[in-house]
């Protein structure tokens, strides 16, 4: 009888076992098997309104044309991609609401986009608080993957880091007198940028003589290049994005770029073809229409079917990135075999694309530690006499993904997996 007793209980145990592990797990999967038959909403959230409009426009761009492939193929797991969009402003505390909204309100499964860094900050704090999963397609501040980086976040970027620890080594190789000015935007991407470019500068021989930060809103660029002229400096470094940067260079002497060296951590194709005519420095990019690389000439002839006959009749480096993000997140759920987040995120921390897949010179990957793409940058200028606009892009250099990389990643520290809700959808 004590066997007989023994076995039973141990009968008990293990039904009960069972019945609790269905129960952690029936979230995720109820809400998979409810799924199966309903379309996969993602959220596309970047400012359709002020100085980066046109950026956010290029961006939902990438992401269309991913999902549209995708959808030509089937869909994922299945179900049909269908992309919504919010605009999120500028303001970090709106862009938060906007981020909640999404979550609590719509069925949106994941959300992608961003492009100011501020916003990406504060959209994503909220995601991680979810369990949302965040690809950040286009934001530039060293920020996003070091303190603000999220467990639930992945940023597709480059950012003025990894393209500052080339150029200034570049500038500063070819001056005999090193003094460096910072000339930054007063905000997240601004300071950041500044503050990552420190190291780099004094490790190439090169020492900051002065700081002037320029408001977000930007009213009179004149003045700020006053206070520039007023510190003696070899290397200028500029920090500055946006419509931001057109209205800055429009108003600098030519001259004053011949004799001084200037570098800009990024400048975007959105920055460069709507104003052909204002001259540029030395600037880096992740990727340029006219590159010699695989599937470059296919991704521009599909664009330009689609968008050719648009403002921006050729694509550039945000729709590029948004492009490759939104298709390795369709790809990462595809090898998941689901939507649950904890799945996916796994998956997106394994990425690895070969330079072919990237259109670039390298393989690129997703650095494990802080959520960052790791990849090409290539070193350029612009040529404002140039007679067409979109010729007016000159690509100088190429730089790998292991000598762009920012040490300090190697220390970031994303909240643990177990701490991070389950979200299936």
């Amino acid at each position: 009888m004590r066997t007989t007793g023994t076995k039973s209980e141990a009968l008990i145990r293990g039904l009960l076992l069972a019945c609790l592990a269905l129960a952690v797990l029936a979230p995720p999967l109820a809400a998979q098997a409810q799924a199966q038959n309903q379309p996969l909403i993602i959220a596309h959230v970047a400012p359709t309104t002020g100085r980066f409009a046109l950026h956010a426009e290029a961006d939902r761009r990438g992401v269309e044309m991913a999902i549209e492939e995708y959808n030509a193929r089937g869909g994922v797991l299945g179900r049909e991609l269908v992309l919504i969009s919010r605009d999120p402003s500028l303001e970090p505390e709106q862009a938060a609401k906007v981020a909640g909204e999404l979550i609590e309100h719509t069925d949106a499964a994941f959300l992608i986009g961003a492009i100011s860094s501020g916003v990406a900050a504060s959209m994503s704090a909220v995601c991680q608080e979810k369990g949302m999963i965040f690809i950040n397609t286009n934001s530039s501040a060293p920020s996003e993957s070091l303190e603000n980086a999220h467990r639930s976040k992945f940023v597709f970027d480059a950012h003025g880091a990894n393209i500052n620890r080339a150029l200034l080594k570049y500038a500063l190789a070819k001056q005999d007198s090193k003094r460096v000015l910072l000339l930054s935007e007063d905000d997240l991407f601004g300071r950041s940028n500044a503050e990552a470019m420190k190291p780099y500068i004094a490790e190439y021989g090169g020492q900051v003589v002065g700081e002037v930060l320029a408001p977000e809103d930007m009213p009179d660029p004149k003045a700020l290049l006053r206070q520039v002229a007023q510190i003696p400096a070899d290397v200028v470094a500029v920090s500055i994005s946006g419509d931001n940067q057109i209205k800055l260079f429009s108003q600098i002497d030519p001259a004053v770029l011949e004799r001084q060296a200037w570098i800009v951590g990024e400048v975007d194709w959105e920055e460069l073809y709507p104003a052909p005519g204002t001259p540029r420095p030395l600037f880096g990019t992740t990727w340029a229409w006219h590159l010699d690389t695989p599937g470059t000439v296919a991704f521009v002839d599909r664009y330009r079917q689609r968008y050719g006959h648009t403002r921006l009749a050729y694509p550039g480096d945000v729709t590029h990135a948004a492009y490759l993000a939104t298709k390795a997140l369709l790809e990462a759920i595809t090898r998941a075999g689901s939507t649950d987040n904890h799945a996916v995120i796994a998956q997106l921390e394994a990425y690895r694309a070969s330079a072919a897949e990237r259109m670039q010179h390298a393989p690129a990957w997703m650095d494990p530690v802080s959520h960052h793409l790791q990849q090409s940058v290539y070193i350029a200028r612009w040529n404002p006499r140039s007679t067409r606009p979109e010729l007016g892009l000159e690509i100088l250099g190429h730089v790998p993904p292991e000598e762009a990389r920012l040490e300090q990643e190697a220390q970031t520290r994303l909240e643990p997996l177990a701490e991070t809700p389950r979200l299936a959808r």
